[in-house]
């Protein structure tokens, strides 16, 4: 237990993948290459339109990069709690047979 927490380790593995999952979807939802807006006979509104499409490509492409980035860490915690069970259970065995100490 951490914190008064229970850390299911099915858990996080579920998590670690669905986030994995979620932040591809989550990306494919405005194309890379968005089309032209249409013109409005303004060539400084198009400009700006042209810009805000373009940064909030960029802000999107950004969040499922960040969705991802969680996914890591839940995969990291899920893998260290993992390391850490093993190491407990190697420990509990070598002080219930001593003989097992390497």
């Amino acid at each position: 237990m951490s914190g008064g927490y229970d850390v299911v380790m099915g858990d996080l593995q579920d998590a670690a993948t669905t986030f994995h999952t979620e932040s591809g979807i989550f990306k494919q939802i405005i194309p890379t290459d968005p089309p032209t807006p249409p013109g409005s006979g303004s060539g400084s509104f198009d400009g700006s339109l042209s810009s805000l499409v373009t940064a909030i490509g960029l802000l999107h492409l950004q969040i499922s990069a960040d969705i991802d980035a969680n996914s890591t860490k839940l995969q990291h915690a899920h893998d260290n709690y993992q390391h850490a069970e093993e190491t407990l259970n190697q420990l509990f065995d070598q002080i219930a047979d001593p003989s097992k100490i390497k």
